[in-house]
């Protein structure tokens, strides 16, 4: 069945397009008083070239050229200015601008460098006014571009992990596309529980949802891979609820990444492989900015990547040739006689490792001064991923094997086809009533393809092709935003409005690809439909729908006195009713503080109600995959439909239209500077979810309480979406830097920092009355372990940077805590807890010249390697490590080199 867009929709945005054009057309703007000019330069007198000088009452900026002057229109009145740059503290200063005709002062920011990722630096999360990490009310984290490319990762989602402790991106492999699209999460949540923005605006979520066993089954989250590393200036983690202020998805906090904006060219090389010879990785990212007028700029980046596979399978013990030999003509061999291709076959049969990935990604960030009061800016990418991963491989002896084509049994493949592209636009202007206006429109979408590969549908004999296009999910966003704001006295005061559709659709494979063609297995028996290892979207799963929301903010930022600052953020948020989901509207508010004892001691802390609607991936995903499942100890396929909360199957099952999730959360923590080369923080969170979306486990035909509900539906195995527990997560994040210059050109920079966290599930399963007594298997042992056990409790980060003249030299040690992990939901034996590692990285650079540097390095230069699987979970042996739950990955050691140019 197919739903069409949702009639109701709000015909808003003209309307608030037009109300946007009147507003800047017609407001009063601000005389132009002065020019504010100067430089910015480091402690050792060097001129610092994009450095960025920001206003921080009206939050206009500019960036400083290639001499590290800039100069900015700033009206009369006092303002406050900072200086910052990557890599350096801020720097700030207080200035007056007198009456027309006066001249403004020339400035100088001298820079201290930096020595630590946790350094005080410029943040435009948390707070709707500009402050620095140490002055918000809430935990930021800010990773710049240095810091993030030093990692030597490639991918984005696994730098962050490796520098930010209340990060985590798990490894999973054979789980179809969770193998190129991997969940990543924050505290310990799920992964479309944490919002992310890039420059400040929502960016749109992945058309995948994870349904196979891993991490975040279940969620449709962001794929932070497809924002290349060579476009990001810096990455903002705010590690607090901040539903209210920035809406649905910001349960367990938001990150947020902020486009290169730089004017130069900056060209990276990176290459490496593991110690085990395999998964090259090769990076080439070019990034070029031009200076606009005088204070704008636009920056082109391209970054091309290329990751060849790994594996790490055990060899398959297993007796491979038992099948009726006289298929082919041939006499049948005598009770007990081995075939002779026994001895030659390849038993390493299976790929069991990352998936072969090759990325090619184009973005742009871009403002352009229309006048001294109104900058238009604009933003975005494209980016393309091939991916091709591998299932469980087909031996000729089973029956869902076509030995017609595959005489030896075949390994089919999952390619990939990752197509994601964004773009906004927007106007900031200045008006002489001291408010600052920003208004945009963001557009952008995720296409996620399968072309099945290598592979049969045994059901159509000889007729089978061999491969398949399986069909593609799409999600599409819109998303206009309006937000005014203004300083004044001790008031920092904001407010606004969104408006956002979301689309998703699945269209169908190709026939071949799920169609029952009714050819008997080799046995005589029934053949499977569909081709193996993902049977294809079929006509009746196609999807096409919408559904629309409208959201109004306030934000109030109160400084009662020179140390106690209070926030008050309030949401309110109207849902369209869409297929599966049953949202309505939703309030939130938050509260935070700040109360700084001296100039060295602040207590800060926050209390907010939050929510998450659910997705239309979650209310609308339907299909038909074949699932490995545990049965007495032997891993053997299953087809299960994966149902509509609106179809027949699940509503006879006692599904009901998704409601949003709701959460309260709590973080108190301390920020301690006991002396100049010290910084201590620690902040203590809780956050309590209720009515969280989970997917059901799988209810079989085979119970004889669930076969009568199945039974008119000729279905075997369903599974559905539902709201159906409730959890609590507590848990605590620490940072400690000590940085201190060795004589004028050393310095040494030490950094830890740690996250504890534990969710547990809160009460009971919510079961429908048709399902009493299933609770179990509507949340089976299995989910439960991902969600409470499956990712580090205990995440620490210790770091140290040796910096002399040319030279520096990083040594950062990870611990990721132990996971535990389970391939059954009835016998306990299977479960098993795989202890905490440590892994050790090392970074060498050497500035060849002013601008170049060449770096060597390696990521677990000690080759750690997960615990192994216990011969139950093993696969006969086949699968030698965690393949959902491994944080780190199992491919052990990794080394590189880097050429870095700046010209």
């Amino acid at each position: 069945m197919t739903l069409n867009a949702v009639p109701n929709r709000r015909p808003l945005s003209n309307a608030t397009l037009l109300l946007i054009a009147l507003l800047f057309g017609a407001a009063p703007a601000f005389a132009q008083r002065a020019t504010v000019q100067g430089k910015v330069q480091s402690i050792d007198g060097k001129n610092l070239r994009n450095a960025t000088v920001l206003v921080v009452e009206t939050q206009r900026s500019t960036t400083t050229d290639r001499t590290g002057h800039f100069s900015l229109p700033v009206p009369e009145g006092d303002w406050t200015l900072l200086a910052t740059a990557t890599g350096f503290e801020v720097a700030q200063q207080r200035i007056t601008v007198g009456s027309a005709g006066s001249e403004a002062p020339d400035l100088v920011f001298t820079l201290t460098p930096a020595l630590s990722q946790f350094s005080d630096e410029l943040v435009v999360i948390g707070s709707r006014a500009v402050r620095t990490t140490v002055e918000s009310a809430v935990p930021v984290d800010v990773l710049s571009e240095n810091e993030i490319v030093d990692t030597g990762m490639t991918e984005t989602s696994r730098a962050l992990q490796f520098l930010a402790p209340s990060f985590n991106h798990s490894t999973s492999t054979i789980s179809d596309g969770s193998d190129i699209v991997r969940p990543s999460t924050l505290r310990g949540l799920g992964p479309d529980q944490t919002l992310v923005l890039v420059n400040g605006r929502r960016r749109h979520n992945s058309a995948l949802v994870h349904v196979n066993g891993s991490i975040g089954r279940g969620t449709a989250g962001v794929d932070l891979n497809a924002l290349p590393m060579s476009a990001i200036e810096s990455i903002e983690v705010l590690r607090d609820g901040a539903a209210a202020q920035y809406g649905s998805d910001a349960i367990a906090g938001v990150i947020n990444i902020r486009l290169r904006q730089a004017v130069g060219t900056r060209v990276t090389l990176n290459a490496g492989r593991h110690f085990a010879g395999d998964g090259d990785n090769y990076q080439v990212g070019i990034s070029h900015g031009w200076r606009l007028r005088e204070r704008g700029f636009l920056n082109l980046t391209a970054e091309y990547r290329d990751r060849s596979a790994t594996n790490r399978a055990g060899r398959d013990p297993r007796r491979i040739f038992n099948f009726l030999e006289q298929e082919f003509g041939e006499p049948a061999l005598a009770n007990g006689t081995l075939d002779p291709r026994e001895e030659t076959y390849d038993r390493r049969n299976h790929r069991y490792g990352d998936a072969a990935a090759e990325n090619a990604t184009l973005f742009l960030n871009s403002m352009l001064p229309l006048n001294d009061t109104t900058d238009l800016y604009f933003y975005g990418g494209l980016s393309e991923r091939d991916g091709e991963s591998a299932g469980f491989n087909r031996l000729p002896s089973q029956g869902r094997t076509n030995i017609l084509l595959y005489p030896e049994g075949h390994l089919p493949l999952i390619n990939t086809g990752v197509d994601d592209h964004s773009w906004t636009v927007g106007l900031r202007k200045l008006f002489s009533s001291g408010w600052s206006l920003d208004a945009s429109f963001s557009t952008g979408g995720n296409r996620f393809n399968f072309l099945i590969s290598d592979s049969a549908n045994t059901s159509l004999g000889l007729d089978s092709p061999t491969a398949a296009d399986a069909g593609t999910l799409e999600f599409a966003q819109q998303v206009l935003n309006v937000d005014a704001f203004r300083a004044f006295g001790p008031f920092n005061l904001a407010f606004g409005g969104e408006w956002r559709e979301d689309h998703y659709e699945i269209q169908a494979g190709a026939s071949a690809s799920w169609i029952d063609g009714g050819v008997a297995n080799q046995f005589g028996g029934v053949a499977p439909a569909g081709i193996q290892v993902f049977p294809g979207f079929r006509p009746a799963n196609e999807v096409d729908a919408s559904r629309g929301s409208l959201a109004l903010y306030g934000d109030l930022e109160w400084q009662i006195s020179e140390p106690l600052l209070l926030g008050v953020a309030t949401r309110y948020e109207d849902y369209d009713a869409a297929g599966g989901t049953d949202v309505g509207s939703t309030l939130d508010g938050k509260l935070s503080f700040r109360y700084a004892f001296n100039e060295r001691l602040a207590l800060r802390g926050a209390a907010a109600t939050g929510f998450r609607a659910p997705s239309l991936q979650q209310a609308l995903f339907n299909n038909i995959s074949t699932q490995f499942v545990d049965v007495n100890g032997e891993i053997v396929p299953l087809e299960v439909g994966t149902f509509r909360v609106d179809s027949d199957v699940a509503q006879a099952l006692g599904a009901v239209p998704l409601r949003e999730e709701t959460s309260t959360s709590f973080s108190l923590g301390f920020t301690a500077q006991p002396n100049d080369n010290l910084s201590v923080t620690l902040d203590l969170f809780q956050v309590d979810i209720d009515d969280r979306v989970v997917i059901s486990g799988r209810f079989q035909a085979s119970n004889p309480q669930v076969a009568p509900i199945l039974e008119p539906f000729g279905v075997s195995a369903a599974q559905f979406f539902s709201n159906a527990i409730s959890t609590e997560t507590e848990g605590a994040d620490l940072v400690v830097a000590w940085s201190r210059a060795l004589g004028d050109d050393a310095s040494l920079a030490l950094t830890a920092a740690a996250n504890w966290n534990r969710t547990r599930l809160a009460g009971r399963v919510q079961t429908p009355p048709q399902l009493v007594g299933l609770g179990e298997t509507l949340f089976p042992l299995i989910d439960r372990t991902y969600l409470e056990l499956a990712q580090p409790q205990e995440l620490y980060n210790v770091g140290a940077r040796y910096q002399q003249d040319r030279w520096t030299a990083q040594l950062r040690f990870n611990y990721f805590g132990e996971v535990t992990s389970t391939e059954s939901n009835t016998d306990p034996s299977a479960r098993q807890t795989f202890g905490g590692k440590w892994l050790t990285d090392f970074d060498l650079s050497y500035e060849l010249r002013d601008g170049v540097r060449l770096s060597i390095g390696g990521n677990n230069v000690l080759d750690v390697y997960p615990d192994r699987n216990i011969a139950r979970n093993s696969f006969n042996g086949i699968f030698v490590y965690p393949r959902r739950t491994a944080p780190f990955g199992f491919n052990g050691g990794y080394y590189y080199t880097r050429l870095t140019v700046d010209f």
